[in-house]
């Protein structure tokens, strides 16, 4: 195989995607973007698991998909052993789309994976009928974790959370009280201050 890395603006990332797949390759497709690293790694052209900013899966794959500036580098031999989607690309893609276009939907209630839910003070209960994916993510609704903490926490993918979460919302049973900031933001904070107080305190 062509060694294959370039820039997201010449080359659309589902591209990218399908040569890789037809390459039936094992690898990890690094792709640095404004928002950090994502990686995509691959057996025999097959997706087997994908990380972007602090999400795996699908929901790391949706973020993945709408990067349109940054590099991407093909690097064929590298493995992992996480397994978390195991699909051909283009049912990769498709599905990863459709979650994109429920994720516009929802937005103006749920702007990011960062919002934090808590419980309506008096909702009213008389006609609200409850699945066992709602109740599972009930109970883990406290007013201090975020989205993107909830489905950590339960091993569920970022989309269906927010999707039940939407759904709760909609219904009256839960509000959006905040957004927590997101942990690179936070990080870059405390380089600011590390570099405040470099005046004072250098490392030898």
């Amino acid at each position: 195989m062509v060694p294959l890395s370039g820039n997201l603006e010449d080359f659309e990332i589902t591209d990218v995607l399908q040569v890789i797949h037809l390459s039936n390759k094992d690898g990890v497709l690094h792709i640095k973007g404004e928002k950090g690293e994502a990686l995509m790694y691959f057996k025999g052209g097959l997706l087997l698991h994908a990380e972007a900013q602090g999400s795996e899966g699908m929901s790391a794959v949706q973020k993945i998909l709408i990067y349109r500036k940054g590099t991407f580098e093909f690097r064929p031999g590298e493995v992992v052993n996480k397994t978390s989607i195991q699909m051909p690309i283009q049912n990769v893609i498709l599905e990863a789309a459709r979650q994109i276009d429920e994720w516009k939907q929802m937005e103006k209630v749920i702007p990011s994976v960062n919002v934090i839910v808590n419980f309506v003070e008096e909702p009213e209960m008389s006609n609200i009928e409850l699945s066992a994916d709602e109740w599972k993510i009930l109970t883990t609704v406290d007013g201090k974790k975020s989205l993107k903490e909830i489905a950590k926490e339960l091993g569920l993918e970022e989309f269906l959370v927010a999707k039940t979460l939407y759904g709760l919302i909609s219904s009256g049973l839960l509000k959006v009280i905040g957004e927590k900031e997101e942990e690179h933001k936070e990080e870059e904070e405390k380089e600011k201050n590390k570099r405040r107080g470099g005046g004072f305190f250098r490392r030898r």
